[in-house]
C-alpha cells in the first residue's frame, strides 16, 4: 500500500515538476530573446530579490507544516490541522506585509547596494513594482504547502506546478509580444499571484472549516502546538533564507561586481542546470511526509532503504541531462540567444557540482523530517559564507566563470557536510556502493557519447537534438538489459515513474 501511495505522489508530483520546469526553461528562452544578456540580467536581478525575500518571509512555515501534519497524520490526531495553519499563516501575513512596504519605501538605497554603477534607477523601479506583492507570494508559499498537506499532491501540483508557472509564462509572452520593457516583464510575472491566493483560500476553505468542528478531539493546547511549530519553524525560517540566498545571491554579486550581461549570461546558466532539479523537488514532494513518519516511529532501516532506491532513481534520471548540459552546452544556451553561448564553461561546472548533489540523495529531506532543522541552518550558513567570500574574491578576477566555481564548492562543501550528520549523527544508513554501476552506466553514455558527437559534429542545435535522440535510445535499451542488475522491478514497483523517465 505504501509503494502504491509513493508511486502515485511521484507520478503526479513528478509530472508537476516536470511541467514547471519547462515552462520556466520557456520563459527564460523568451526573456533572453527579447531582452538580450543586459534586459535578461536585470530581469532576474529582480526576480533574485524577490524569490529570497518572499522565501524568508515565509519563516520556515513551509516544511513546519508538513512536519506537523504528517505526525498528526502518523499518530492519527484530528482536529489539529486548522490550528497548525493558522499558527503558520498569521505571523507571515503580517510580517510579510510589513516587509513589503519597507522596501517600497526604501527602494532607492536598496537599489543603490545591489546594482551596478549607472543602473540603480532601473533597480529602483523593478523593485517598487515588485514590493507589493512579495507579501501575497509569501503566504501564497505556506498555504500551498497546506494543500499538498490537507489536499493531497494532485491539487498542490495543479496549484503550484502547472497552473501558477502556466498563468505566469502566458502573461510574460504577452507581454514581450507587446514589446513591453523590463520592468513590465517583471510585473507581468507577478500579476497572476493574487489570482491563486484566492483560489487556494477556497481549497482549503471546506477541509479546514471540517477540521475545525472535530476540535473537541484534540488533547493539545493552543499554546503547547504553537511552542512545537515555532520551535522547528524558527530555526528552518533561517536555513531556508540560507537556501533560497545561495541559488540566488550570485547572480546580484556579478551584477554588482560585473555588469547586467554578465549577470543575465550567468542566470540563464544557472537557471538552465536548475531544471535537471525537478526530479530532486518532486520526490522531496512525493516522499518527506513518508519519510517523517518513518523516523518519528524510529523506523529508521526502512527509511534507509527508502532513501537509496530513491536516490538510485534519481541519479538514473538526472545524470543523463546534466552529463548532455556539461558536454553539448553551447547548443543549450544558444536557444536563449547567441550571446549566452559563452556561458558553457559555467554550465559545464555546476552541471558536476549538481552530479555530485542528486548522488548524496534527499539528505536535506531526512535532516529536516528528522526534526535537525538548525543543523541545516548551520549548513547553509556554511555554504552562504563560502559562497559570499569565494564570488567576492574570485567573480573581480575570473567573472562568471568565478561565480560557477564558487556555486560548485558551496554545493560540494554543503553535502558532504550534510552526508556525514544523515549517515553518522541520524543512524540512517547511506549505501553509495549500490549507486555506483547507476553512475558509470549515465556517465558511459551520455558523457563519452556527448563528447564524441561534439567533437565529430559540432554543438549546434541540430547536433544536440540528434544526438540526445541516439544516446536516450541506448540508454533505454541499456536499462532494460540491465533491470535485474539495476533492481528496476523494486524501482518500477514503488516509484513507477521514474523509470518511465529514466
Amino acid at each position: 500500500m505504501l509503494a502504491e501511495r509513493l508511486a502515485r505522489s511521484g507520478s503526479i508530483s513528478l509530472f508537476g515538476s516536470v511541467f514547471a520546469a519547462v515552462g520556466a526553461f520557456v520563459l527564460t528562452a523568451l526573456v533572453g530573446n527579447g531582452a538580450g544578456a543586459y534586459g535578461t540580467g536585470l530581469f532576474f536581478q529582480a526576480i533574485a530579490v524577490f524569490t529570497i525575500v518572499s522565501q524568508i518571509l515565509r519563516l520556515g512555515t513551509s516544511t513546519g507544516i508538513v512536519r506537523q501534519l504528517a505526525g498528526q497524520d502518523a499518530f492519527e490526531r484530528r482536529g489539529e490541522a486548522w490550528r497548525t495553519v493558522v499558527i503558520a499563516v498569521v505571523p507571515v501575513t503580517v510580517i510579510a506585509a510589513s516587509v513589503s512596504a519597507l522596501l517600497s519605501l526604501n527602494a532607492v538605497p536598496v537599489a543603490n547596494w545591489l546594482a551596478s554603477p549607472g543602473e540603480e534607477e532601473s533597480l529602483t523601479a523593478l523593485l517598487r513594482t515588485m514590493a507589493p506583492f512579495i507579501a501575497i507570494a509569501a503566504v501564497l508559499g505556506v498555504l500551498q504547502m497546506a494543500v499538498r498537506m490537507i489536499r493531497g499532491v494532485t491539487v498542490f501540483t495543479m496549484l503550484q506546478s502547472i497552473l501558477l508557472p502556466a498563468s505566469r509564462l502566458a502573461a510574460v509572452a504577452v507581454v514581450i509580444w507587446l514589446t513591453g520593457t523590463v520592468s513590465q516583464y517583471v510585473l507581468a510575472w507577478m500579476i497572476p499571484l493574487p489570482l491563486w491566493l484566492v483560489v487556494t483560500c477556497v481549497v482549503l476553505a471546506v477541509p479546514l472549516v471540517r477540521d475545525w468542528r472535530r476540535r473537541h478531539e484534540t488533547t493539545t493546547r493552543f499554546r503547547d502546538e504553537a511552542a512545537s511549530f515555532w520551535s522547528f519553524s524558527s530555526a528552518r525560517a533561517v536555513g531556508a533564507g540560507l537556501e533560497t540566498a545561495l541559488e540566488w545571491a550570485d547572480v546580484l554579486i556579478v551584477a554588482a561586481l560585473a555588469s547586467p550581461e554578465a549577470a543575465g549570461i550567468y542566470a540563464v546558466a544557472t537557471r538552465t542546470i536548475q531544471a535537471g532539479q525537478v526530479v530532486d523537488r518532486s520526490m522531496r514532494v512525493a516522499v518527506s511526509p513518508t519519510i517523517s513518519a518513518l523516523l518519528a516511529q524510529g523506523r529508521h532501516a526502512e527509511a534507509s532503504t527508502l532513501h537509496t532506491r530513491v536516490t538510485r532513481a534519481m541519479i538514473l534520471a538526472t545524470w543523463p541531462f546534466y552529463l548532455l548540459l556539461a558536454t553539448l552546452g553551447p547548443a543549450v544556451l544558444g536557444i536563449f540567444g547567441p550571446e549566452f553561448r559563452e556561458g558553457a564553461i559555467v554550465l559545464a561546472i555546476l552541471a558536476g557540482a549538481m552530479m555530485v548533489q542528486s548522488a548524496a540523495g534527499m539528505l536535506q529531506s531526512i535532516i529536516l523530517q528528522g526534526g535537525k532543522s538548525s543543523w541545516q541552518m548551520y549548513n547553509k550558513s556554511l555554504a552562504l559564507g563560502l559562497n559570499i567570500g569565494l564570488n567576492l574574491l574570485l567573480v573581480p578576477v575570473l567573472g562568471i566563470v568565478g561565480a560557477a566555481i564558487t556555486w560548485a564548492v558551496g554545493i560540494i562543501a554543503e553535502t558532504l557536510v550534510a552526508a556525514w550528520q544523515v549517515h553518522r549523527r541520524m543512524g540512517v544508513s547511506l549505501a553509495p556502493r549500490r549507486l555506483l554501476f547507476a553512475m558509470a552506466l549515465a556517465a558511459v553514455i551520455y558523457g563519452i557519447g556527448g563528447l564524441a558527437a561534439r567533437v565529430a559534429f559540432g554543438d549546434s542545435l541540430l547536433v544536440l537534438v540528434v544526438a540526445g535522440t541516439a544516446l536516450t535510445a541506448v540508454y533505454a535499451v541499456t536499462l532494460w538489459a540491465l533491470r535485474v542488475r539495476l533492481d528496476i522491478r523494486t524501482l518500477w514497483a514503488q516509484l513507477p515513474v521514474l523509470s518511465r523517465f529514466a
